[in-house]
């Protein structure tokens, strides 16, 4: 059966994270029902590169689905998919792949970022985590190389998770000031569930003072959900890029 990708990006105030739920609004099935009245199937269901939980943004995001035979899409899909889905999902570009390209596995890489802003902002709500009290910026950049590297992040995965190994390989972090607050970015092969949100809960931990540089790698190397900070605002965190062998950056 012929496989396309679709690029996305969403706001994920309104939803229950990506993944379809029997009881709750879900980027996925917004996402479906358009495409399968642009298509006139009775049924299309998508697969995701990844699940998003409740409240995260996704800035890219990708796709994939089957069609029962080839079909020319084009930017008259894209045009027509978009005037289907609510304001806050925006499809961006369809394109063909191989009938072995997966969304999710053939991914190579992940980066999230996750905003952090410092005073009331309307343009921000829901998109940011408004924090008042400055951050010790030097103290969690001090923190930062800990993460490098392929090892085990338990004690940042969401109890319960069903992840086969606890092993990802994080290849890029840092903090930096923006204009009224602070940004963090992190990529890597794979993230556990919560992942991002319990590693800047912990740095969040370190910039208030209350523990040191240090404590990251102490937290890391317990492999103990217990010992890390709680997790950050599910509403400051986006998926911002998904990386591809075959797709050029």
């Amino acid at each position: 059966m012929p496989r396309y990708f679709l690029e996305l990006a969403y706001n994920g105030t309104a939803y229950r994270g990506w993944q379809r739920q029997p009881d709750a609004p879900s980027v996925q099935a917004e996402v479906e029902r358009a495409m399968r009245v642009n298509l006139h199937l009775p049924e299309l269901f998508v697969v995701g590169c990844g699940r998003t939980d409740t409240g995260v943004h996704a800035t890219q995001y990708f796709l994939h689905f089957d069609l029962p035979e080839e079909r020319e899409l084009d930017d008259r899909f894209v045009y027509s998919v978009n005037s289907l889905l609510p304001p806050d999902i925006a499809a961006y570009r369809v394109f063909p792949v191989d009938d072995q390209a997966h969304a999710r596995f053939s991914a190579t890489e992940r980066g999230y970022r996750y905003l952090i802003n410092q005073r009331k902002d309307p343009f921000l709500e829901g998109r940011s985590y408004e924090l008042r009290p400055p951050l010790d910026l030097e103290a969690m950049a001090a923190a930062v190389p800990a993460l490098i590297g392929r090892q085990d992040f338990s004690s940042f995965c969401l109890a319960g998770s069903d992840n086969k190994t606890m092993l990802c390989d994080v290849r890029h972090a840092a903090w930096e000031r923006t204009e009224h607050g602070y940004a963090f970015t992190i990529r890597a092969d794979r993230f556990l569930r919560n992942m991002v949100r319990a590693i800047v809960g912990t740095f969040l931990r370190i910039g208030k003072g209350q523990q040191p540089p240090t404590h990251m790698a102490e937290v890391i190397a317990a492999r103990d959900r217990g010992a890390a900070g709680k997790s950050a605002p599910a509403r400051g965190l986006y998926l911002e890029h998904v990386t591809y062998p075959f797709l050029e950056p």
